[in-house]
């Protein structure tokens, strides 16, 4: 509904209902009448449901963003609140026992995660929401008392779980479908005919008309071509980025395509080997088979498009992705390209996202991987002698995305040794679309004159003259820093410089991390720290209860080496759902086993803190080189390596919190560093993403390596009985 790379605001919400837990609980908890830990189980999933019905009734585009993404903030809250209070009530009554119990709550969410991933391509995302509910109400009917009476209401409750699970997965889309926001391609209200979630994204498919409409594709076109153009339906991903599927007609309908911007490669030389990443709904494979193209090497990520272009959709495509000549691989780019032994005489990127959602600066908290110095480097190192990269994308005023793909492609070339890269880099632009086209060889006076001619017989204008480059564009392709690995924010284009001086408007994703970060401070202290500190500093007899320091700098430090281990392994396995689900349960399984022996090991809060911190900087330090040595790996031998180091990373870090419960032993400095560690997670998911967007993500693990070296140096002495 909103954007994908609003993820850092979910984890804020939930971490802050994880820290009002601890609140509610020391707060509540002391009274006489107080709810059953079952009654809050059912609470929480009752928040769910809820959440899930405001959410959806919700429109992002009449109420505005920020008024959807606060709701959605605040009533994400809600139910982890409820289940962090359950979990925080048997720590202050049992915290001998915290080391199981802690280990318990972790084990569970790294089981979520992967649960989430599995089953959101069958249950659909509402239904997850109705998954999750139920996972509620079995707990609740566990946490009931064991007695014969409470029989009907354990099968009660175990019953409208599954029901409630049946109905969203099955009539989701009926009772409470997802409402696009401003910056979705999807805000036009073209009607659907088909819709799959999927882990990667959801896939919608829209028809205008009978046929479809050629609107779809008419961007790419020249505007004077007057023949037949044949129609289109509009695939979507998360409602956003979309890629036409055109109708395979006569082939003498496909001299459209003779017009397009993507022929420009083809106008240079003979293309026999061709390398399409995403090819989405196939026109790119289209215009390869069309230009003559003998062998089409196709990399789609997302099977779901994969699926319905070799079944549903076949026939209207004219089965483009069953051709002979045609060859799909369900794999992510990066990886495919590293570990192919094949050249190409084109290597095609088109990527067509919301020119809204680009305009407003709602991407610049995205990070993308195809878009780097070291992804360019791949991508040359497979070119044919005289082959090229064509990379499309939107031309916008000033062109800062077409310029920082220059800026790519000539650092690439000069880390290759090309001393004069900028004779290797052309770019053709029509309307709001460029085209940047790369070579490891210069571009010489026969081949721009090939291109002028196309461009002149189709009204496109070449932007960038390899042969005299100057201009705007050339200057600002000089000013900036180039996106790499380690800084992957492609869509990042205002300096933060210049936000400062007042030279540039604050992009959309920056005013929603900061007011996320306003949001949470404000929250978070208000409503979890300042309720439970008062009883605290008592318990404690002083002011900074004993503690505090080392759980602020063990949320922060958690929080950073989570930020910085998922996006390697986003990198690493190449789907960020799948680097997230298992990133999160190999991290809190490696946590949760490391809180479970934390009681039969003799060290103190300082001793595990330092191997905390060691484990960091060997892991994180060391993941990039091994990364890299195996990113050519079949993706089941890269999960391993991704799931093992997660778990290393995690385990020693999830032997210091109990130990800190231990330490501490009274309910209400137990409340007290458990509202400060999940608030400082809070703030530091924020913080986070601040630190990754100026420094880098090696920056970002420093930081966490930092926060446990604190932690070992402010650990609290046992406290007296």
């Amino acid at each position: 509904m909103l954007d994908y790379h609003l993820t850092f605001l979910v984890v804020s919400g939930a971490l802050l209902g994880v820290a009002g837990g601890g609140t509610a609980a020391a707060v509540v908890d002391v009274r006489s009448r107080r709810p059953s830990s079952a009654q809050l189980a059912v609470a929480a999933a009752v928040a769910t449901i809820v959440a899930l019905a405001i959410e959806t009734r919700i429109d992002p585009v009449a109420s505005g963003m920020f008024v959807a993404a606060g709701a959605a903030y605040v009533l994400g809250v809600i139910p982890v609140l409820c289940v962090s209070w359950v979990i925080v009530r048997a720590l202050r009554e049992t915290p001998k026992s915290s080391g199981l119990l802690y280990a318990s709550d972790l084990a569970g969410a790294a089981t979520g995660g992967v649960l989430g991933y599995l089953t959101i391509g069958t249950l659909g995302g509402q239904g997850l929401y109705g998954f999750v509910a139920a996972t509620s109400l079995l707990a609740a009917a566990m946490l009931l008392a064991p007695r014969p009476a409470r029989v009907p209401l354990r099968a009660g409750l175990a019953v409208v779980a599954i029901t409630t699970t049946a109905v969203l997965s099955l009539w989701g889309e009926v009772l409470a479908p997802p409402r696009p926001g401003p910056f979705k391609s999807d805000s036009m209200g073209v009607p659907h005919e088909f819709a799959r979630w999927d882990p990667l994204a959801r896939v919608d498919v829209s028809r205008i008309g009978a046929l479809g409409d050629p609107g779809h594709y008419a961007f790419l076109i020249d505007e004077r071509y007057a023949g037949p153009r044949p129609p289109s339906l509009m695939m979507t991903l998360d409602m956003g980025a979309f890629t036409p599927i055109m109708m395979r007609a006569a082939p003498g309908e496909l001299a459209v395509l003779d017009a397009s911007i993507l022929a420009a490669p083809y106008a240079l030389a003979p293309r026999d080997a061709v390398l399409i990443v995403g090819p989405g709904g196939g026109i790119d494979v289209l215009n390869a088979l069309r230009h003559g193209a003998t062998s089409v090497t196709a990399v789609e990520v997302n099977r779901t498009e994969v699926a319905l272009m070799r079944g549903p959709y076949a026939d209207y495509s004219g089965g483009v992705y069953l051709d002979p000549h045609v060859h799909v691989f369900e794999d992510e780019a990066r990886s495919f390209v590293r570990r192919s032994p094949d050249r190409y005489d084109v290597l095609a990127i088109t990527v067509v996202d919301s020119f809204a959602a680009l305009t407003a600066g709602a991407y610049a908290l995205t990070e993308n991987y195809l878009y780097t110095e070291e992804a360019m480097l791949d991508y040359l190192g497979h070119l044919t002698p005289d082959g090229v990269i064509a990379v499309t994308r939107w031309y916008r005023d000033p062109p800062a995305e077409i310029a920082r793909t220059v800026g790519i492609a000539e650092g690439a070339l000069r880390r290759l040794g090309n001393e004069h890269p900028d004779r290797s880099v052309a770019v053709l632009r029509y309307g709001l679309l460029g085209l940047v086209l790369v070579r490891n060889e210069p571009f010489m006076p026969l081949d721009m004159q090939r291109l002028r001619s196309f461009a002149d017989q189709h009204a496109f204008t070449v932007a960038l003259d390899p042969l005299a480059p100057s201009g705007a564009l050339v200057d600002l392709a000089n000013t900036e820093s180039p996106p790499t690995d380690d800084k992957p924010f492609f869509f990042d284009t205002v300096a933060l410089s210049d936000i400062l001086a007042g030279r540039a408007q604050l992009p959309y994703g920056y005013a929603v991390l900061l007011t996320t970060l306003v949001l949470s401070l404000g929250m978070a202290g208000l409503l979890v720290l300042l309720p439970v500190y008062r009883g605290a500093r008592v318990a404690g007899e002083r002011t900074i209860p004993p503690g505090t320091v080392v759980a602020l700098a063990l949320g922060i430090g958690f929080i950073a080496a989570e930020l910085v281990l998922l996006q390697r392994l986003t990198l690493y396995l190449g789907q960020p759902a799948l680097a997230l689900s298992i990133g999160l349960a190999a991290l809190l399984g490696g946590a949760a086993a490391g809180s479970a022996v934390s009681p039969h090991i003799p060290a103190d809060i300082r001793l595990s803190a330092v191997a905390s911190a060691l484990v960091l900087l060997f892991v994180l330090g060391g993941l990039p080189v091994l990364t890299i040595a195996t990113l050519a790996a079949p993706l089941a031998i890269r999960i391993a390596i991704a799931a093992l180091a997660a778990l290393i990373v995690g385990m020693p870090l999830g032997t210091i919190f109990p130990r800190l419960v231990t330490r501490v032993g009274h309910p209400a400095l137990v409340s007290w560093i458990w509202a400060v560690n999940g608030t400082a997670s809070v703030v530091g998911a924020t913080v986070g993403t601040i630190v990754a967007l100026v420094g880098g993500f090696t920056l970002l693990g420093l930081v966490a390596v930092a926060c446990y070296a604190v932690a070992a140096v402010f650990a609290p002495r046992p406290m007296r009985s």
